[in-house]
């Protein structure tokens, strides 16, 4: 027996069924695993050409579906939600595969919690660095205070310096799992390349569209019966290229995504809808669609179905919710520190700038989240 321990195996999936099947192919073969202590355990035995597969949700609680049964996969492992699929095909041969759904899911949760980790301590490092500069420019000389709390401090300090590795090597393998995940899915192709018209052409920039999607649908509606034709949106999907030509009748639509079904792109491609732009990023998966409208014809909808746009909103909503109400919480216990520490102890410029940065930062995450719901709100009112 051979236990190997992989503490970021789940991380990296298509690396993890790759070095299982390695390990088959040199004699060990997978006998049991421990995914709370991140451990696997091997047998010694016959050398073998084996698939796997890891699956994340209800397989664990449910038979193998006969579609994938009958391309040659059987439950090798189970834990919890985690699924340890096999196959004694070549990968080349397999035509079907357990659903990566819900791993995506999983891994766009993660990748909140973990892009919250580190924007709440890059902005909690950016408030002392601030308040040193200050007081360098400053004629005063500088006095340490000693302290029987700075052993507890640097040790704090190096708890944080190690949480922020955490974050960013766990976004980083997300980020590249989840490319490797969606290899030749539809919603990782990027639309083609618009060139620069030829005339006058602009460019103006719209921060935080994604809060209020409609009012960004209606502003380049607006722009369109103006005669500033949208050509490409650039720029993190912030900066939008207008060229001067004919007034346009032109219906758009913000979609949200995290992961696009099959054939989601061609469906509304047939149904005459243009991709102006898909975001790259893990988090914020938006696609940007637009359609002409002849005259006195009825607007397109993407959503024929109000209820389901309604639905739509709301997922926006709770997602940017789940993302902004973690660092709102933090800055709210941080805040209310800073306040009883001014009124037991003396009041200093930096005390007030520590509370004034932090109340700021609650203001705008908040707001950030506040505008979902209030998109969600205008389409529930109609």
């Amino acid at each position: 027996m051979r236990t190997v321990f992989r503490p970021f195996w789940s991380y990296d999936l298509p690396g993890t069924e790759a070095w299982l099947a390695d390990m088959a192919g040199k004699g060990w073969l997978i006998e049991e695993w421990n995914l709370l202590l991140r451990r696997f355990t091997f047998r010694k035995g016959e050398p073998i050409r084996l698939t796997y597969q890891i699956a994340y949700g209800p397989y664990s609680r449910s038979p193998i579906a006969s579609s994938l049964a009958a391309e040659g996969w059987g439950k090798r492992l189970q834990q919890g939600k985690w699924c340890l699929f096999e196959n004694t095909q070549p990968s080349g041969q397999i035509k079907v595969y357990p659903s990566r759904k819900d791993i995506l899911r999983r891994n766009r949760i993660l990748s909140y919690l973990f892009m919250g980790i580190l924007v709440y301590l890059l902005l909690i490092a950016l408030i002392p660095l601030l308040v040193l500069g200050l007081t360098f420019n400053q004629d005063a000389p500088i006095r340490i205070q000693p302290s029987p709390m700075w052993a507890a401090t640097w040790t704090a300090a190096a708890l944080a310096v190690l949480l922020l590795v955490l974050a960013i090597y766990s976004l980083i393998k997300l980020r590249t799992a989840n490319r490797e995940l969606l290899q030749g899915h539809t919603d990782m192709k990027k639309p083609p390349a618009t060139p620069k018209p030829a005339g006058t052409t602009i460019a103006r920039m719209k921060l935080g569209w994604m809060y209020a999607p409609d009012r960004l649908e209606q502003w380049l509606e607006d722009k369109e019966l103006d005669g500033w034709n949208l050509y490409k949106v650039g720029f993190g999907g912030t900066l939008f290229h207008f060229s001067k030509g004919r007034p346009r009748r032109m219906k758009y639509h913000a979609d949200y995504q995290v992961v696009a079904g099959e054939g989601y792109f061609e469906l509304h491609q047939e149904a005459g809808w243009t991709r102006l732009y898909s975001s790259p990023f893990s988090l914020q998966k938006w696609t940007l669609w637009s359609r002409e409208n002849p005259e006195h014809a009825e607007y397109p909808e993407l959503y024929s179905d109000p209820l389901h746009r309604l639905k739509h909103a709301r997922k926006i909503a709770i997602s940017y919710t789940l993302l902004f109400l973690p660092m709102i919480l933090l800055y709210s216990l941080n805040v209310s520190a800073f306040i009883d520490s001014i009124l037991r102890d003396e009041f200093t410029a930096s005390q007030a700038w520590n509370t004034s940065i932090m109340f700021l930062s609650i203001l705008l995450f908040g707001s950030f989240a506040g505008r979902t719901w209030l998109y969600y709100r205008r389409l529930k009112l109609q």
